[in-house]
């Protein structure tokens, strides 16, 4: 369960920030550390498929909250640019 919430949390930050060519490194992290602490190879594979999912999934998102971020910021900078003009 620990590895789907930080998975999620990871692939977040990482769309902030990244492309998604960082998608592929964190995922070898993450198979890593999930065969260092999976007991089974049955729960070791099911945990790194779902974690794998949910790091691409919260990419995904943090992708998108930049894409929207940096338009209302353009936006905004833009507007408060234009009303100092105006004195």
């Amino acid at each position: 369960m620990i590895f789907l919430i930080i998975g999620s949390i990871v692939g977040l930050l990482l769309g902030l920030r990244f492309k998604v060519f960082v998608l592929v490194p964190s995922m070898l992290i993450a198979a890593g550390a999930i065969v260092v602490a999976g007991h089974g190879l049955k729960l070791i594979i099911v945990t790194f498929l779902a974690t794998a999912a949910l790091l691409q999934i919260g990419y995904l998102v943090g992708s998108v909250i930049r894409v929207c971020a940096s338009a209302y910021l353009q936006h905004r900078t833009a507007l408060r640019h234009r009303l100092d003009l105006s004195r």
